[in-house]
């Protein structure tokens, strides 16, 4: 019975290992073709852009030569012919075009660079052809055609030339040969052609493929006139099918080239012909094929495996056993470490605050003299007015001294509290109460800095779950990083925006600087784009503040704002308690 039962398991395993054999190599032909299309995709990108930027340069030629004041007194007058023509060739060896040409308004030709054949095209051609008649609409003309007189593959542009206030007065055309643009494309691996109307490659990096055509030879041509059929020849034999959603292409192996290439295709509308790619798909089929023996490979020893575990399970439930253990005083361990890395992070947070209290000192001294100097005006303007019997107004002044004095407590309560190291508890809030006491703690710096702070709070609180101590030290933080940031700028702005939804707050301290550099960075332990030291900080406001949001639930962001300055957003989740504006 029970070598019945193992020889199914056996069956039943070598069918799942047959089945996934190919689909490993159907999976991976697939990836690969595919991998390989995006990789023609980039061939097709950097074929397209090669071709056009080597004709950038040529369609610029006719637009200077068209008004040029030689060209034009050329055409204009038709005197000094030998100095033109003269002019007509220097340019075209001096910018690498094969002939240049000056047409009048008829078509007909006035001159060319070319001194040994200077008529050797039939001027009805030009006149009805397509790159004239584009020129003489306004345009930049193109076209390209095969050479009558050398049988040579040409491009060519065409722009019209006006004077007098008269559109159209000739039309001057640039001839450029496409084998000196091709020089430098036999290094290419892959096979690349641009193919026109006629489904001919015009261009191409492999001179046995140049002229051949994809339809038959015998079917009519368009443009016959321009375009000999018989400087086509026939593509080689070959067959097309799809798999997995692409063209492959089966040549002969007559052909002389690999037996089956991917082509990948996109039309080009600045030359209006039809780059395609044709690319391998040896190598591509070969990793896969490796690949499915690897995995083949594999599932053969995961079979002899099973039958030499099943004679280990006893063995191996007391591995079991000893890894669960192993796993439990791991457990421990980890829960130690986290808690002493809780304990760090709050020791951080507290000397983060203490950072800021230092930083702030030289404000809050300041903040505090401003009423001690004037509690003492006041009282020795009371004392005088006392001795002077004048009762009244030495009890202004007094009123005066306690107004001042409950200003220094509500600075020192401020300081203290934010000083104290709160519970890691987490509560409902007001957030705008936070925001209040920070710009408090902060408003002699806007001062000194002539930093303007925007700030508009509501009448009803705003609830939020967190702690108004923690929370306190991310908005000093957030709140010295705008200041900072817009030390050095003219227009010194910081805002605080407060935007409830359904179930969060957001709070965005926004500042006019000039942003972030690496945006990805900014809560990185010890990064900061500012010198390091006491008085600037070691990079670690931000990341304590991203964990303190975080322990609350919440989330701290930030980007470059959309007019310039960085953004933070501090997302809280809303409290029941209270209500929203």
């Amino acid at each position: 019975m029970f070598h019945i039962l193992h020889r199914k398991y056996l069956i039943l395993y070598a069918v799942l290992a047959v089945a996934i054999v190919l689909a490993t190599f159907w999976f991976e032909t697939r990836s690969g073709l595919n991998q390989l299309a995006k990789t023609g995709g980039v061939r097709l990108e950097q074929s397209r852009d090669r071709l056009l930027g080597q004709l950038t340069s040529f369609r610029q030629l006719p637009n200077v030569l068209a008004r040029h004041p030689q060209i034009i007194a050329t055409v204009k007058t038709r005197a000094n012919l030998p100095e033109a023509r003269s002019f007509l060739l220097n340019t075209s060896l001096s910018t690498g075009v094969e002939d240049i040409y000056l047409l009048d308004d008829t078509g007909q030709i006035i001159i060319t660079s070319n001194i040994t054949e200077p008529d050797h095209y039939d001027t009805a051609m030009f006149h009805n052809r397509a790159d004239i008649r584009a020129a003489f609409n306004g345009r930049l003309g193109f076209f390209h055609a095969i050479d009558p007189i050398d049988q040579s593959r040409d491009f060519f542009f065409a722009r019209r030339i006006d004077f007098d206030g008269v559109y159209g007065r000739g039309v001057v055309v640039v001839q450029v040969d496409i084998a000196s643009l091709e020089f430098d494309w036999q290094i290419d691996e892959d096979v690349i052609a641009f193919f026109d109307e006629n489904e001919v490659a015009f261009v191409t990096n492999r001179q046995n493929v140049s002229m051949r055509r994809l339809s038959p030879v015998t079917s009519p041509l368009l443009r016959a006139e321009y375009y000999p059929q018989s400087a086509t020849r026939p593509f080689f034999d070959y067959s097309v099918r799809q798999k997995f959603g692409h063209d492959l292409w089966w040549f002969d192996d007559d052909s002389g080239s690999a037996s089956e290439k991917l082509m990948v295709s996109r039309f080009v509308p600045q030359i209006d012909l039809t780059l395609r790619v044709f690319m391998k798909t040896q190598n591509t089929k070969a990793a896969a094929l490796l690949q499915t023996q690897l995995v083949a490979a594999m599932l053969a020893m995961i079979g002899l495996g099973f039958w030499a575990l099943s004679q280990r399970r006893k063995r191996l439930a007391d591995r079991l056993a000893i890894e669960e253990a192993a796993n439990a005083r791991l457990e421990a361990r980890v829960e130690d470490r986290t808690k002493q890395l809780r304990e760090t992070q709050a020791q951080l947070i507290q000397a983060g605050k203490l950072t800021a209290l230092g930083q702030m000192s030289a404000s809050i001294s300041h903040e505090l003299n401003q009423p001690m100097a004037a509690i003492q005006n006041f009282a020795q303007n009371g004392t005088k007015l006392l001795k002077m019997d004048r009762a009244t107004d030495a009890a202004q002044n007094f009123d005066h001294i306690k107004g001042q004095v409950d200003r220094m407590s509500r600075i020192i309560k401020s300081l203290r509290a934010f000083a104290r190291k709160e519970k890691e508890t987490i509560a409902p809030v007001d957030v705008q109460s936070v925001i209040r006491d920070t710009v408090d703690l902060l408003s002699q710096r806007c001062d000194d800095e002539n930093v303007t702070l925007h700030f508009q709070s509501y009448p009803s609180p705003i609830m939020v779950m967190g702690g108004h101590v923690r929370l306190q030290q991310v908005f000093i933080n957030l709140l010295n990083n705008a200041f900072d940031a817009v030390l050095d700028q003219s227009d010194k702005q910081v805002w605080i925006t407060i935007n409830t939804l359904p179930e969060i707050v957001q709070i965005i301290v926004a500042d006019s600087g000039k942003g972030f550099a690496d945006e990805t960075r900014v809560f990185e332990p010890f990064y900061s784009t500012k010198d390091v030291g006491a008085s600037k900080g070691m990079g670690l406001g931000l990341s304590i503040s991203y964990g303190i949001i975080g322990s609350f639930g919440g989330e701290l962001t930030c980007q470059n704002g959309a007019n310039g300055g960085a953004e933070f957003c501090v997302k809280l989740k809303s409290a029941a308690q209270g209500s929203t504006p």
